[in-house]
């Protein structure tokens, strides 16, 4: 395509200016498409940034099942974390990290209890697991939601490319029964758009990849990268030269809005003439993957580095990530485990069955501790993306043998809703079924980000905070 060509082409993209004010995601709706991620990547963080704040707040939160072998989960006391605080425990490969995490010990689900509906505990704790709403128990009308990661996906619609992302290494669809008589979809989703819809996970790397990524090449020619930039520098013109005109029509303290926006944009565009030599895209730093690994491990990292790299590109700044489906029996033979890791999870004080649990507990922590290494190694401009990111860490329930959903153990690291982190601290009653409800951790996650509700689930009241 000649340059006349394709600037008519990029002049079919020209956006439509709003008639009461200016307003981003207009202006990001005509942009997107050819200006990609550098645009959103340098806006949100440059803006944060220049305002004295650490960056865009992030979320994402890490589904494991089947709940966990307590014995050998918590540190011995509560208090400061070190790395020999961690020692002998399931979350000794946390070590690195102890100053970057919160150990909860004591909040309760309740929205996932029986309630007067028999059995379904697992289908229950999943899909309780962000929403905190007891489910309506039927094999097709779904009744629930909507999860806390939605909660901020909507505070913060237009501001990325993807308001959330919804990965995992366990697919199934959502018609039928899974969990005696609840449907699959609360099985088989942590992510609900509200009452009625889950958002279903993506479980294909190749796929998620493209779906992201799809334009990126690293190999691109100096010729096509050239061609890139002056699409990218043409593409600003027009968005400058639309806010210069509604820049007209303001009152005088919305044109001062404006005359920072406007330095803004020609801030990007700036940066990226500076960068007309490298590829100004921000892609992955690994190829697009073939198939999905055969190994559980490479499986899981390979979904949580792609993740990783769409928050670091601001392609979103909310995600949900399930290793397992609710209640899932798959053996991890990687680690040389015959036995179904539910089937293992009804351990009735078996020693042998708990020592495997810990082993499939450290071993799933250990893959959490893949992501806060990748996440902490990348920059963000002067700090890391575990910085910026409020990790979440749990299962559908404590313990697996009694399918309990109280005292459920939780790792918080990262930003942790802006909790003080290095420490591990146990918040239970005496009463461990009346202790408070995560519905509040979720509360004080929710109003971190700017998002602040007035109640939140079945129970959430206000906004979590650590005892004095």
């Amino acid at each position: 395509m000649g340059e006349s060509s394709m600037r008519k082409s990029e002049r079919k993209r020209r956006i439509l200016l709003p008639r009461t004010g200016p307003s981003r995601r207009s202006f990001l709706a005509g942009v997107g498409a050819t200006l990609a991620l550098p645009y959103l990547e340098f806006f949100g963080r440059g803006t944060a940034l220049a305002q004295g704040h650490m960056g865009p707040k992030r979320f994402l939160g890490f589904y494991v099942p089947n709940g966990f072998n307590m014995a050998q989960f918590w540190p011995q006391s509560t208090g400061a974390l070190d790395a020999a605080a961690l020692q002998g425990t399931s979350l000794s490969g946390l070590s690195p990290y102890a100053d970057q995490l919160l150990l909860l010990n004591g909040l309760d689900n309740h929205a996932g209890s029986a309630q007067g509906d028999g059995p379904g505990d697992h289908a229950r704790g999943t899909s309780t697991f962000l929403t905190c709403v007891h489910p309506l128990k039927h094999a097709s009308q779904l009744q629930i939601g909507p999860s806390m990661d939605q909660v901020l996906a909507r505070h913060l619609d237009g501001q990325t490319r993807y308001a959330s992302l919804e990965i995992g290494c366990e697919g199934g669809g959502n018609e039928n029964a899974c969990d005696s008589g609840y449907s699959c979809a609360y099985s088989r989703n942590i992510a609900w758009r509200d009452a009625q819809t889950p958002l279903p996970k993506e479980t294909n790397p190749r796929l998620l990849f493209e779906r992201l990524f799809g334009g990126f090449d690293a190999n691109a020619s100096a010729d096509a990268r050239s061609r890139r930039l002056r699409r990218r520098t043409s593409v600003l013109d027009f968005v400058l030269g639309d806010a210069q005109a509604l820049k007209q029509r303001l009152g005088q303290s919305d044109k001062h809005r404006m005359d920072a926006y406007m330095t803004g944009i020609r801030d990007i565009e700036q940066r990226i003439v500076a960068a007309a030599n490298e590829d100004t895209i921000c892609g992955p730093s690994f190829e697009r993957p073939v198939a999905v690994p055969t190994d559980r491990r490479a499986y899981a990292q390979l979904m949580l580095d792609i993740m990783v790299q769409a928050m670091k590109c601001d392609l979103t700044r909310v995600g949900t990530f399930m290793f397992g489906n609710g209640g899932s029996n798959r053996a991890h033979t990687e680690i040389g485990l015959a036995e179904g890791h539910h089937e293992l999870s009804h351990h009735q004080h078996d020693e042998a069955k708990l020592a495997k649990i810990a082993q499939i507990d450290a071993w799933e922590v250990s893959i959490l501790g893949h992501l806060l290494e990748s996440m902490t190694a990348t920059d963000m401009g002067g700090h890391s993306l575990l910085d910026e990111t409020t990790v979440f860490f749990s299962s559908e329930v404590e313990d697996g043998n009694r399918h309990y959903h109280y005292n459920l153990p939780i790792i918080l690291a990262g930003r942790a809703g802006g909790l003080q982190t290095g420490q591990y601290v146990d918040v239970r009653n005496a009463d461990e079924t009346n202790n408070e409800p995560v519905a509040n951790l979720f509360m004080r996650i929710i109003a971190d980000a700017g998002a602040a509700v007035d109640s939140f689930g079945d129970d959430g009241t206000r906004p979590f905070s650590l005892p004095a």
